[in-house]
């Protein structure tokens, strides 16, 4: 029969006085697909400002399955190459509210705001802004540990770039994200 030595009482003891508050904690109910908080987002579509973008959302659980997120967005657009061989782009900003329904998987629809600017020069280019106004559905997924992508489907009121005149006119619009929930 071996007798344990007084080092390795010593280090099994401190290994537990590391680790067990960890083991502890871990056993919490910590899903954060189901709790309030912030959230970031990298994306492409109208919503994310543009071709590519970065969004904000503070995610507030409202009652049972239903959510509120408010969002900020700033992206960049590539827009065409003129006659003249000029590139442009787009500085795209979008705020909005989304209405979500579900706990780790949920149905989304909201209204935007969006804005582009224009960031070089073009020949064929008449409006240097384009406001507009959004709407869209979709699917947003949560994971238990924080990671969200998102996949919808919209409608956008603005106003065409090459043209003189002040209409506005529908277009549709798709985007896709994935993320993360502090």
């Amino acid at each position: 029969m071996k007798i344990c030595s007084k080092s390795k009482i010593l280090r099994v003891t401190i290994y537990l006085l590391f680790f067990f508050p960890n083991l502890a904690i871990g056993q919490e109910n910590n899903n954060k697909s189901l709790k309030d908080g912030w959230a970031i987002h990298l994306g492409a579509g109208f919503i994310y400002g543009g071709n590519i973008g970065l969004l904000g959302e503070r995610q507030i659980h409202v009652k049972g399955k239903f959510s509120l997120s408010p969002f900020c967005a700033v992206g960049w657009a590539e827009g065409e190459t003129d006659s003249i061989s000029h590139k442009n782009s787009w500085l795209g900003f979008s705020t909005g509210l989304t209405m979500e329904y579900g706990k780790k998987h949920r149905f989304i629809f909201g209204p935007q705001f969006v804005y582009q600017q224009l960031s070089g020069r073009s020949v064929e280019v008449k409006k240097n802004q384009l406001p507009g106004a959004s709407f869209i559905i979709g699917y947003k997924g949560t994971a238990s540990f924080g990671l969200i992508w998102q996949v919808y489907i919209g409608d956008i009121y603005t106003s065409e770039p090459t043209s003189d005149s002040k209409k506005y006119t529908h277009s549709s619009h798709l985007g896709l994200g994935i993320g993360y929930k502090f």
